[in-house]
């Protein structure tokens, strides 16, 4: 078994997979790792900060308000972060927005180690966190292609999504292990920490030129959030990817933050089984980028993403419906190799049908759709008060696999997406 998955690894990383010749730009190299510790702070805080505010509050209302303040900036200003690309560039932008990351962390280390932190304090650095999210995701997408071309594009985010999936299995974790040893001042100097050096990556990055790619353009910012909202409607590809990646943060992504309930009510676990679920997910995205790596020799960019996002959805149904452990970490898993599919191909399908000048703009539609997770968790909320989790999550997944393939139907250019860009760079 164990030589057979080293066999597997090794046509991973041979030549024609591209994988070794977009390692072997070091622009690139330095997006990955600094991308890389990017997320597995982001999947560490996530722990964190809820842990803070229920330890000062002792309630779960407000942990979900914070939160919300956390995620709901990619709604607000997602769409200008594209804009703000074109006009400063994009990686002083990706500089500026984890600036802005590590001094958040370190207020708060101030804070704790001070004795003043209130939660005041902790919605508004929730927000700003929420903002540089915001601004950085979407540029960090849109900077690959200037830096390993458009024929490496699938290849590089199959990088990086191999980076953020081991980034969610061990920022839990990490967060776990740190709070207690250190308690949650640990946490946020380990945030910190990983943020800093993060940053001093993106630094070194900025000394290799990259071409520019970008139009900055004199018109007014509402100008130019309309004429995006033109191109992304005229595009039929990119306006499927924005409507799927919506429905999908709307319906079916919030079931992450009611994995303690499924846990604790359903299946009768405690914390280490809680664990053991969400490590699932991470697993099945790392099995899942050797399955889109299979894949896509054999389908296109358009089917694959639609296939990984209707197992998404089938699996997550699924696994509401279970009460044995076994089954629902197996279910989970599928769940995980689903949205490694979708994870890829969103950003691969958007970065390939874009033009050169608008990658930013595209990207920032997407951070706009991401937008409606928040208003999904609290919709979620209200259902599982009511009716209980199983069948607010199932029902809520069953609707996202109707629209999805609503969306799919309707709009034939997103599986008409083929990557032939990217395969005629592995020629």
């Amino acid at each position: 078994m164990w030589t057979d998955f080293s066999k597997r690894f090794a046509r991973f990383l041979q030549p024609e997979s591209g994988i070794r010749a977009t390692l072997a730009n070091s622009d690139y190299r330095l997006l990955l790792g600094s991308s890389t510790l990017w997320w597995l702070a982001h999947y560490m805080e996530m722990i964190v900060l809820s842990w803070l505010v229920l330890e000062l509050t002792d309630s779960a209302g407000l942990v979900g308000l914070v939160g919300f303040c956390r995620s709901i900036p990619s709604l607000l200003v997602g769409g200008f972060g594209g804009l703000l690309a074109d006009r400063i560039g994009r990686r002083p932008l990706i500089i500026a927005s984890q600036t802005l990351t590590f001094c958040m962390y370190a207020v708060v280390a101030l804070l704790l180690a001070a004795g003043l932190l209130a939660l005041w304090h902790l919605v508004v650095i929730a927000l700003t966190l929420g903002c540089a999210w915001a601004m950085d995701w979407p540029t960090r997408r849109a900077l690959i292609p200037d830096l390993v071309g458009r024929p490496r594009v699938i290849d590089a985010l199959m990088l990086e999504n191999l980076g953020m999936s081991v980034a969610r299995a061990l920022g839990p974790l990490l967060a776990g292990v740190v709070l207690d040893a250190f308690n949650v001042l640990g946490c946020f100097l380990t945030l910190s920490g990983l943020s800093a050096v993060s940053l001093l990556l993106l630094r070194a990055l900025t000394r290799q030129p990259i071409p520019h790619t970008s139009s900055p353009s004199s018109a007014s910012p509402l100008a130019q959030i309309r004429d995006s909202v033109r191109y992304v409607r005229q595009n039929q590809s990119i306006l499927a990817v924005t409507l799927i990646t919506m429905i999908m943060n709307m319906l079916a992504f919030p079931y992450m933050n009611f994995l303690p309930v499924f846990a604790r009510d359903v299946l009768h676990q405690g914390p280490v089984g809680l664990g053991y679920l969400g490590a699932s997910v991470g697993i099945g995205n790392v099995v899942g980028l050797f399955l889109v790596n299979w894949a896509r020799r054999f389908a296109s960019a358009g089917w694959i993403f639609i296939a990984g996002t209707l197992l998404h959805c089938l699996a997550l149904l699924s696994f509401t419906t279970s009460s044995v452990f076994a089954v629902s970490w197996a279910f989970l898993l599928l769940v995980g190799i689903g949205h490694a599919c979708f994870g890829i191909m969103q950003s691969s399908i958007v970065l390939l049908a874009a033009a050169d000048e608008r990658r930013g703009q595209a990207m920032g539609a997407i951070a706009v759709a991401i937008g409606a997770g928040p208003f999904g968790r609290l919709q979620t909320g209200v259902l599982a008060d009511a009716f209980g989790a199983p069948l607010a999550v199932g029902g809520e997944v069953a609707l996202a696999a109707l629209l999805v393939t609503m969306v799919a139907v309707m709009l034939p250019g997103l599986r008409q997406v083929d990557g032939s860009q990217e395969h005629a760079g592995n020629t």
